[in-house]
């Protein structure tokens, strides 16, 4: 079975089940209201759910998503390196069937084989007669939500606006079953209030055809043997998955040489980050190797025809990022080590290109820089100017409060402009423009607006500290164009995207001018030429081009000096 293709209906199917669960809960949450305004809202949906098309598609959903799971199960590569989060979806979703099984029992095939009236008014007065069931209706609820929302979890945190709205949907993820349950609760008492009256208590079983006797001993009969079966489906996926590992233990013999030098060994059918977690070696998988964040991505060094060849759903994600699995035109072959299945006799060499503890976050910079580019880039640099002394005989908590000030007005100037803050040193900071994908052209304009509202915001920031601040801030700006290997550099947590180059050492180098020319921003001319500026109306104003000298360089460059950020215009 094609693992991409099997993910993506699993994954569908479990968007249905959810829907359904919400839906659910949103029902159970208007018995605060009243039991007769949870059966009205329960109307439409039933009156769908119960149509041909809505039982194909829920029990569809159900049905699949299950056999998937165990499948799952079954075919899972290692138990090595399962996350917390992991163990606990696997642990509620194999407790759903037993918890839940009573309850669709007696509401659908109640209703099908005793013509049994599921209105909340029954289910909840029926629950309210046996305590056992509401316990198990209320947990069982809470359960499948959970389940879900793990798994809604571990898709949407790929997304780019996640972040954002993490707390916003966590907080409605907690919400909807504490509602729910509260309208349970407050469901039962309007039943027991219903049940005290003696005319409605008689003739409440004929009513809603509730099944009792016989007909109740059939349906938890039916129940009963739905968790058995569950029972046995899952033990016997679970025996499969623990004989696999066995086997394919037993036949590892392909080496997978890893760049510190351990070599492992594996079996054929494996994938590399199968072999990784099998043997304990570190990997990153942010997705848990589904193959949608990229963070497992390796460069393999040798042996790429040993393994599977890419499919069309890799070769998607592997396309986000711009890595190649096939090394076109001499580039490196870059596979995602969750799809890439041995096959072969080996050795096959490979190269984790992010650290083993890569975030969701690194999965959504979709940058793909891992293995480096050379892109033709903006960088500019920016330094405090005499900020040494502004900043001798005051507090440390006074000194980190101005800097952080700064660099958040700095930081706020560059984003907003489409730049990249790479890093911030000492009291300077570092920028790139261009990293993206955009054009040349677009970079060149966009590093300007940013030196621009930097200039800007220094100014506000230095009319907001006036009373704090002995004399004014003042920075030193300078831009420089051209080309820089881009790439994820670093080690361990300190790995992040960076540039270098002559491109970069010009541009640190430019930035130092503005205090020998005593301006704000110097900027190559390289830079003007890329944003359409011309130079003839530079001259016109006054700012006249310059050839330098820059230090560790050679031949000159051709800049212009502002004396102000402001300035540009």
């Amino acid at each position: 079975m094609n693992p991409a293709a099997l993910r993506a209906w699993r994954l569908g199917a479990g968007f249905v089940l959810f829907a359904y669960v919400a839906t659910h809960l949103a029902n159970h949450a208007t018995m605060l209201i009243s039991l007769a305004a949870a059966e009205a809202f329960a109307i439409p949906v039933f009156a769908f759910l119960r149509s041909p098309p809505g039982t194909l598609l829920l029990y569809g959903a159900l049905v699949l998503h299950a056999f998937l799971g165990l499948y799952a199960l079954a075919t899972r590569e290692s138990w090595r390196g399962i996350k917390p989060a992991e163990v606990l979806q696997l642990l509620l979703g194999v407790s759903i069937v037993p918890l839940m099984a009573g309850h669709v029992t007696l509401v659908r095939t109640g209703s099908e084989a005793f013509g049994y009236l599921p209105f909340h008014t029954a289910v909840v007065g029926n629950a309210t007669l046996n305590p056992g069931v509401t316990t198990d209706l209320a947990i069982g609820l809470c359960v499948v939500w959970f389940h879900g929302c793990i798994g809604m979890a571990h898709w949407l945190r790929l997304k780019p606006f996640y972040p954002q709205w993490r707390a916003t949907l966590a907080c409605g993820a907690i919400l909807l079953p504490v509602l729910a349950l509260l309208g349970l609760v407050a469901g039962s008492r309007e039943a027991e209030a219903l049940l005290a009256d003696p005319a409605f208590r008689a003739r409440f079983d004929a009513e809603y055809k509730i099944p009792r006797g016989e007909a109740y001993a059939a349906l938890t009969g039916y129940a009963a043997q739905a968790v058995r079966g569950w029972w046995i489906a899952v033990l016997v996926a679970a025996t499969i998955g623990l004989l696999r590992g066995q086997m394919k233990r037993m036949r590892a013999g392909i080496a997978i040489v890893y760049p510190d030098g351990r070599m492992v060994r594996v079996a054929p059918g494996l994938s590399l980050l199968g072999a990784s977690r099998v043997n304990n070696v570190p990997h990153a998988s942010v997705c848990g190797g589904r193959g949608r964040c990229s963070t497992c991505r390796v460069r393999i060094a040798a042996g790429a025809a040993d393994l599977t060849p890419a499919a069309p759903a890799e070769r998607k994600v592997l396309a986000r990022v711009g890595a190649d699995p096939d090394g076109a035109d001499g580039t490196a072959i870059v596979r995602l080590a969750c799809q890439a299945f041995v096959t072969g006799k080996g050795p096959i060499s490979i190269v984790p290109l992010l650290p083993a503890y890569a975030s969701p976050a690194t999965a959504r910079g979709g940058d793909g820089y891992g293995t480096g580019r050379e892109l033709d880039i903006v960088v500019l640099f920016a330094d405090l100017r005499g900020f040494t002394g502004l900043s001798a005989g005051q507090l440390p908590f006074d000194t980190v409060f101005l800097l952080n000030r700064y660099f958040a007005a700095m930081g706020r100037a560059i984003e907003a402009n489409g730049g990249y803050v790479d890093k911030f040193i000492g009291d300077g900071v570092m920028a790139l423009f261009g990293t993206d994908g955009r054009d040349a052209g677009a970079a060149a304009r966009l590093a300007l607006e940013a030196a621009k509202a930097m200039g800007e915001a220094l100014d506000k920031l230095n009319a907001e500290l006036a009373h704090d601040l002995k004399t004014p801030l003042k920075i030193g700006i300078g831009l420089h164009a051209g080309p820089a290997i881009v790439g994820e550099m670093g080690y361990a947590r300190a790995m992040h995207l960076t540039a270098i180059g002559d491109t970069v050492n010009a541009a640190s180098r430019i930035e130092g001018l503005t205090k020998d020319f005593g301006v704000e921003l110097v900027v190559a001319e390289s830079v003007l030429t890329r944003a359409g500026i011309s130079g003839e109306a530079l001259d016109a104003r006054g700012i006249a081009a310059v050839d330098v000298d820059l230090r560790g360089r050679e031949g000159k460059v051709r800049v212009r000096a502002f004396p102000r950020a402001v300035d540009l215009g």
